[in-house]
């Protein structure tokens, strides 16, 4: 299933999914050959969608969220969950330092697909797409001058796709044939993400900065250990965003502490051939919270952060909550 249609537009793998139902629904599950079944799965290209919901499970340029995607006749929702950390490992000057950085990451879609049957039987298959990753990776943090700072990064992530399905009525006749290549199967994959960020920070007034920060990422996705030879995929996935803050103190404290407000907005999404495979392929978002240095004689110590946002864009909506460490 390696992406080489480039005029070809990817869908939602849970939109594919339907659309095999209805058809199959149409022509009854027993005129449907076994082979043509599985030939006309692979022509869907599902592989091109389950790249991206585990690009999107293990790249932070969507964080934690919440999201609802109306692009089709039939509205879907998933929530994606990141728990990063990152530490310093190496510092060559005080200027020029090497990082590393873990993360975990969830993925979870939820759908009901009604199957009618012959004369009128009714029926439904209740399917949910679960991913995990774990990513690792090390990152060069160099100051250049006039508060830019550029993070270039290698990040190496292990993920696993499932798909667990219940069939009920008329819907189980189409088991034999789609068990296996569309439902309750399972995959792992390796992804190997180059990345790079800039950063820019400024002081707009006393204990008052502005942060603005670019970020690209390209993944190289590979499928392996499937429950089923259709299921293989190679794919390429490449994210990237463009976020500010402004945080300024609130006057208030908390533990002893400083406490500041935050105000932030982005504006991210997907590139490449596979860009609109989730049913988007950007997405803005608007919000705030506040952050507390950890240290309360330096100000200019690790600072924790805590926040939410809403998220938008053609034909997409939600929302994220956060908390993290900056740097």
């Amino acid at each position: 299933m390696r992406s080489s249609a480039p005029h070809h537009r990817s869908v939602a793998p849970v939109r594919v999914a339907q659309c095999l139902i209805v058809l199959f629904a149409v022509g009854s599950a027993a005129s449907v050959i076994a082979q043509s079944s599985r030939d006309m799965i692979g022509a869907a290209r599902l592989g091109s969608g389950y790249s991206q919901i585990l690009s999107l499970t293990a790249t932070p340029d969507i964080s934690s969220a919440h999201l609802d995607v109306s692009d089709g006749a039939v509205p879907q929702s998933f929530t994606v969950t990141r728990i990063p950390y990152e530490g310093s490992l190496l510092t060559f000057s005080d200027r020029n330092s090497i990082g590393w950085r873990v993360s975990g990451g969830y993925f979870r879609e939820k759908d009901e697909f009604p199957v009618s049957g012959p004369n009128g039987a009714a029926g439904s298959i209740a399917s949910k797409w679960s991913a995990f990753s774990a990513t690792g990776g090390l990152f060069l943090k160099s100051k250049l001058g006039y508060g830019f700072t550029f993070e270039p990064g290698l990040d190496l992530s292990v993920a696993r796709l499932l798909n667990d399905a219940l069939y009920a009525g008329a819907a189980t006749s189409l088991k034999p044939v789609t068990d296996g290549p569309l439902f309750n199967w399972h995959e792992n994959a390796w992804l190997i993400t180059p990345n790079a960020a800039l950063e820019w920070t400024t002081s707009m007034a006393p204990a008052q900065t502005l942060t603005i920060r670019g970020h690209i990422a390209w993944s190289w996705v590979s499928s392996f250990d499937e429950s089923d030879p259709l299921l293989r995929f190679r794919e390429t996935a490449g994210s990237w965003s463009i976020r500010s803050a402004y945080s300024a103190p609130t006057g208030a404290q908390l533990f002893a502490r400083s406490l500041n407000y935050v105000v932030n907005a982005g504006y991210g999404g997907f590139f490449g051939p596979n860009r609109g495979a989730l049913g988007f392929s950007t997405l803005a978002n608007i919000g705030g919270g506040f952050e507390l240095p950890l240290s309360r004689e330096n100000t200019q110590s690790k600072r924790l952060r805590a926040g939410a946002a809403y998220l938008f864009g053609p034909h997409v909506n939600g929302w994220t909550v956060s908390v993290g460490l900056r740097y």
